[in-house]
């Protein structure tokens, strides 16, 4: 298999991974956990995973280059505080399809970024390809038709999480061109976790886990699922292929989000909803297909 094809997969499959966190979510939100909360628990649950998988496999996936610390810093910073608070934010203000919606614009940031600290390409089967994500997005997220308008600063508030996850993507990006993706992986899930303990809680959320220990066993699946292996196959996937082609795979999340909520949480389906999960499809054939850039 081809590194491109590598890339995609991976990429593709990290998205996967993360479209199904409503799953969890929903159940740690209905056992009295705040947004902040669960993420905290994610975190710290994943990064002890994934330190103890390094510890066993190779204890040199802990040394790490410290001129490229910041980096991964950034990128912890970024992917447990900030965009977790502008997602969770917009959800509770909005909907969940909105936040999805408004997430979805991050590949627009992604080839501008890529653009101007890479040097990667715009061509018409990326613009092809972006064009057919935001409008598949639209249409499986459901918006069209409700007559639902979301508040002005949700819809700020969603716009700079597709600027926050575009700006993951690329740091992700740098950190990988000069570092193993799982050590990369390992710091992001570390920063992040150390970032979100003043937002944890703290003896309250000791107090929901001890009433309730089925938070502790929900929590470890999702940290596995969507931490984990997410955050690992995402890493190795942009360690393969451009930032840009990479915010078109992982359109595959909403994909599967909308999935998810059509046969976990018996929500509607309907002629758009499909239409939506066709053309991001297409889009990610198209870029696949592009052969003038090189990956």
């Amino acid at each position: 298999m081809s590194s491109n094809r590598k890339g995609a997969l991976l990429v593709i499959l990290a998205g996967a991974c993360w479209g199904s966190i409503s799953i969890y979510i929903n159940y740690l939100s209905a056992a009295g956990l705040g947004t902040m909360q669960i993420s905290f628990l994610r975190q710290m649950l994943s990064v002890m995973v994934f330190s103890l998988v390094i510890l066993v496999r190779d204890r040199s996936k802990f040394r790490i280059e410290l001129k490229d610390l910041w980096i991964i810093m950034l990128c912890g910073l970024i992917n447990g505080v900030l965009f977790n608070f502008l997602y969770f934010y917009t959800i509770i203000n909005s909907r969940a399809s909105i936040a999805v919606v408004l997430l979805y614009t991050s590949p627009v940031f992604v080839m501008i970024l890529a653009r101007l600290f890479f040097g990667e390409k715009f061509t018409r089967a990326k613009l092809a390809a972006l064009v057919l994500t935001v409008i598949g997005c639209v249409f499986v997220t459901g918006v069209i038709g409700e007559g639902y308008t979301p508040p002005a600063v949700a819809i700020l508030t969603g716009v700079l999480t597709g600027l926050a996850y575009a700006l993951n993507n690329i740091l992700t990006s740098a950190a990988v061109k000069k570092n193993d993706p799982e050590t990369v992986t390992m710091y992001t899930l570390l920063f992040s976790f150390l970032f979100l303990i003043p937002f944890s809680g703290g003896a309250s959320l000791v107090e929901k886990c001890v009433a309730e220990p089925m938070i502790i066993a929900v929590a470890f699946i999702m940290c596995l699922v969507t931490g984990v292996l997410a955050q690992f196959v995402f890493s190795k996937g942009l360690g393969l292929i451009e930032s840009g082609k990479a915010a078109i795979y992982g359109a595959s999340e909403p994909i599967v989000g909308a999935l998810v909520g059509i046969f976990v949480f018996r929500e509607e389906s309907n002629f758009l909803k499909i239409l939506g999960i066709v053309l991001v499809i297409a889009a990610i054939l198209i870029i696949n297909s592009d052969k003038t850039s090189t990956d």
